[in-house]
């Protein structure tokens, strides 16, 4: 997953626990990097750091924890995939006090937690 925002996106600060959402295997791992998510653990700090884009006036993030901002954003994505795969949308917080960046519909995060 690739988190696309324009060239003059600041990263934020949550001041309270964010919602998010994110698209996982059937034993919480992520489709993309297969990365292990456990319940009600906060996953260790990645340095996120937008970089540059072909478009001039966008910048990409890969590194860190990328998540949907709603339930239907990450529906959506879900509908992108072969249906045969065992998906399940999961509830997360971004913990209050982590750098974070945000667009339309999406999240990235330094860390993240599973809570439901």
């Amino acid at each position: 997953m690739c988190f696309e925002t324009t060239k003059f996106a600041k990263a934020k600060i949550a001041k309270k626990d964010i919602e998010c959402w994110k698209t996982l295997l059937g034993d919480n791992r992520s489709f993309w990097q297969l990365f292990p998510y456990n319940l009600n653990e906060i996953m260790p700090k990645v340095n996120i750091m937008p970089k540059v884009n072909l478009v001039p006036q966008y910048r990409n993030i890969f590194e860190g924890y990328h998540s949907w901002k709603s339930v239907k954003s990450a529906l959506s994505n879900k509908d992108r995939w072969i249906d045969e795969i065992n998906l399940n949308i999961r509830k997360f917080i971004i913990p209050k006090g982590t750098k974070y960046y945000s667009n339309r519909t999406e999240y990235v995060s330094e860390t993240i937690m599973l809570v439901g």
